[in-house]
């Protein structure tokens, strides 16, 4: 069964088990909230607790597309089987008993951590599979597998925030640690695979250091050695054809 309009399937990346919350009551039609789209979780301090309510309100139908047909469906549950890519200290908790929700229900979730490190610091791909039970009618009951890989936490030292990307996502993060000694990880995110140039300048434009990079859909890592940089300031840059992003960094060694 090929998914056209299952969407809410991606509202299970904050789902663990027996979540103690209460739904927003301003929230009534189907979906996450805070929506996706402008989603900004609560501020997250290293070494201090961090909780995040999450509304979920699962819809009771859709539309799929059966053995070439588009029909109508009555969803009866959403499952979170899995979740993989937390930060160690995150975790996620589900108000519905074994993370399995029923269609047409108003439920809620927690994101928690009871404190968020500084080896924490970064971006984190949330990578969630769930199964999707529904009535087909004369198709009788059938199952929708689905795997969401859209959502990454982003922990900084003074915020963790949620955030999506889509397939038109290209975004450089700052680097970790600034100003760099010694080794720092760079983070890029990208929307779909893609070849990239990765470029380091010195602060005259000079270009001191290029990688071609075969870059994945999501979070990727570039690792930075400075041992042999002059202390100051450069940019970092990465390019896949169509655009050029920029970053500063300082070198202290």
């Amino acid at each position: 069964m090929k998914k056209i309009l299952l969407s809410l399937t991606l509202v299970f990346v904050f789902f663990g088990a027996n979540a103690q919350c209460i739904p927003d009551p301003q929230f009534t039609a189907n979906g996450i909230y805070p929506d996706s789209s402008t989603f900004r979780a609560a501020s997250a301090i290293v070494g201090q607790p961090y909780n995040q309510v999450i509304t979920v309100i699962t819809p009771t139908d859709t539309t799929v597309e059966l053995f070439g047909q588009q029909i109508p469906v009555t969803i009866q549950t959403i499952e979170l089987t899995s979740v993989t890519g937390l930060p160690a200290s995150f975790s996620y908790d589900c108000a519905a008993p074994n993370c399995i929700f029923l269609g047409g229900s108003t439920s809620c979730a927690v994101l928690s951590s009871p404190s968020p490190t500084s080896a924490e610091i970064g971006s984190h791909q949330i990578i969630m599979n769930t199964s999707t039970l529904v009535d087909a009618g004369l198709f009788g009951i059938q199952t929708q597998e689905d795997v969401v890989d859209y959502y990454y936490i982003e922990v900084t030292n003074a915020t963790s925030v949620i955030n999506q990307f889509n397939d038109l996502t290209f975004e450089l993060k700052d680097i970790f640690p600034n100003p760099v000694n010694n080794n720092a990880k760079i983070q890029f995110i990208l929307g779909n695979s893609a070849d990239i140039v990765f470029t380091i300048f010195n602060y005259l434009g000079v270009k001191i250091e290029e990688r071609n990079i075969e870059g994945n859909r999501g979070i990727n890592d570039v690792e930075i050695y400075a041992n042999d940089y002059a202390n100051g300031m450069y940019l970092y840059s990465i390019n896949d054809g169509m655009q050029i992003l920029f970053k500063r960094m300082i070198i202290e060694n």
